[in-house]
């Protein structure tokens, strides 16, 4: 896909509320104006492959601290586990 470079001018309140929503949904700015392009009809939508449950969740792994490191291995944390 070939592409171009579009310079616009917003607001600052704008442009706060475009960097806040990126990074809450963990895309780059550009991608995120590109969506919300698609969406509004502007641009036609690519075809984007499947994705795998790992693909949708992995921004979380590793957001957990302070649990025990050995939580998957460990037997006593498995008591009563399914009863």
């Amino acid at each position: 896909m070939q592409t171009e470079t579009l310079s616009i001018r917003i607001s600052k309140a704008e442009i706060t509320a475009l960097r806040r929503r990126a990074r809450q949904e963990h895309v780059s700015q550009g991608s995120f104006v590109r969506r919300a392009l698609r969406a509004y009809g502007v641009t036609p939508a690519a075809a984007k492959p499947p994705q795998s449950g790992y693909d949708r969740i992995k921004h979380l792994a590793g957001i957990c601290r302070g649990g025990p490191k050995d939580l998957a291995t460990n037997p006593k944390y498995f008591e009563g586990f399914g009863q």
